[in-house]
């Protein structure tokens, strides 16, 4: 599937924060599968990743490649405030500079979108992730393998920073962690706004610039 955006737009994004507590096991939280609902975003010009999903769990190839898997989300899960998930990756790029679309590689990205009320409202089975990115009602939150910055940097988008914000949540070398984040709190530190609707998440990975092959994976998503 081929969408009419270019990465420069959609992936030089950037946030995140380390959160110190996972998400109590209630009745409301909700483990996300990654057997159906998910569609492939590639960019002009750029080849795309390999992706495979099957469970609980995606795993990525990007050599020399670039583009996001990402997932419509049911408006039950909407009221979403924490995630977790866990990542691991078996062979990484080197250090890039995140605000340089020309030099940002990284193995893994974790986006979350949060939209306003009357975007959620319009939000329909087979919208597109790059139409809602392009919404200035709609703040993108990525919590991102690799750069070269310390643990917790936030990096905004050089094309929308007021809307599109990296954060480093783990420096570039091969390893596996188990993540939790408390999205409302980021949200509100990192764009300054109520976090309102979870509307959409997806995963990245890009080695455009160095070529290196990244080979890696995210799965237990879980939110709540």
């Amino acid at each position: 599937m081929s969408f009419d955006l270019t990465r420069r737009t959609a992936l030089s994004l950037g946030l995140g924060t380390l959160a110190a507590a996972a998400i109590p096991h209630a009745a409301h939280s909700s483990t996300v599968s990654f057997a159906s609902g998910w569609e492939h975003l590639k960019f002009r010009s750029l080849p795309p990743n390999t992706f495979n999903t099957a469970g609980n769990a995606v795993t990525v190839i990007a050599e020399g490649t670039s583009s996001i898997l990402y997932r419509i989300l049911p408006s039950a899960l909407f009221g979403s405030r924490r995630a977790e998930w866990t990542w691991r990756v078996d062979s990484s790029v080197p250090p890039s500079d995140l605000s340089d679309t020309d030099n940002d590689d990284r193995n893994l990205g974790v986006f979350f979108v949060n939209a306003s009320d009357d975007v959620a409202s319009r939000i329909r089975p087979g919208t597109g992730i790059s139409r809602l990115m392009r919404n200035r009602n709609v703040h993108v939150l990525m919590y991102t393998w690799g750069g070269d910055n310390p643990q917790g940097t936030v990096i905004p988008s050089p094309q929308a920073s007021d809307r599109l914000r990296n954060i480093v949540q783990r420096r570039p070398a091969p390893g596996e962690f188990r993540e939790s984040v408390d999205l409302a709190g980021d949200f509100q530190r990192v764009f300054g706004v109520e976090m309102r609707n979870l509307v959409a998440l997806a995963v990245s990975s890009n080695s455009e610039n160095s070529g290196i092959r990244v080979q890696a994976q995210v799965s237990e998503m879980v939110l709540g």
